[in-house]
């Protein structure tokens, strides 16, 4: 008889699975958030009765008895003793509890989407600027960056493009290094946010060459400045 009950347990277990779509005794334990220790237990000892009834709802909608997952009950003998169900119910705790943990640990280490602190905005403002700065003074193209017209800095790509020192540079207006002739565009161009002009520009040596200025606009309320990237429009750069 014991060997027919156990039969009757693993058959009730395999319905179980596939009304649920499960094929694992651990997928099955997730779903029902338990153990998997304790579905192996039912192999033995049979599913508890509040599975049971819990699975009986969801076939018939009404609570009603499935005699095909009904277990054989003998006289005096009770698939399920009142310290298995305790057990149970102490499994299932534990596994919420695990559960619980690890959701609580993903949101610990959640990346912060926005800073709570003005220490943070300040650290955040510094490693951007940090960023910035070793791009523009490492970087082999030539930039500059100028506010209201005038140059606040300059990369060494430049400096060496058209022969200047960085302090020969720094707090010069953009139209003392533009031909005459094109001040008049470059004054339309420095109105614009975005730029992409063609310019004489004067080198150290006192002649011009054809440049190509790439240049955009950053800032709010008037607080603006520009970034240029500045490339020769003819091959060899040569001296107008």
């Amino acid at each position: 008889m014991q060997e027919t009950k156990h039969h009757i347990y693993k058959d009730n277990i395999i319905k179980l699975k596939n009304f649920l779509k499960i094929y694992t005794d651990d997928a099955l334990a997730k779903a029902l958030k338990i153990s998997p220790s304790a579905v192996a237990q039912w192999y033995n000892r049979g599913i508890p009765q509040r599975f049971m009834i819990e699975y009986e709802e969801i076939i018939t909608g009404t609570g009603e008895k499935v005699k095909t997952l009904d277990i054989p009950i003998e006289q005096g003998d009770s698939p399920v003793d009142a310290n298995y169900i305790i057990e149970l119910q102490k499994d299932k705790i534990e596994y919420l509890q695990k559960e619980l943990a690890e959701k609580n640990a993903l949101i610990k280490h959640k990346p912060k989407e926005r800073p709570e602190t003005l220490d943070e905005v300040s650290d955040m403002l510094h490693d951007a600027s940090e960023r910035w700065n070793w791009v523009f003074y490492h970087t082999d193209k030539p930039m500059s960056c100028a506010r209201k017209g005038i140059l606040r800095n300059v990369n060494p790509a430049v400096c060496k493009l058209l022969g200047y020192s960085e302090d020969e540079m720094l707090g010069k207006s953009l139209l003392e290094f533009i031909h005459p002739d094109d001040h008049k565009v470059a004054l339309e161009e420095i109105k614009k946010s975005t730029r992409n002009v063609q310019l004489r520009i004067c080198k150290s040596n006192g002649k011009y060459c054809r440049m190509n200025i790439e240049a955009q606009e950053f800032g709010t309320n008037g607080n603006t400045f520009s970034i240029g990237l500045i490339t020769c429009y003819d091959e060899g750069c040569p001296d107008l």
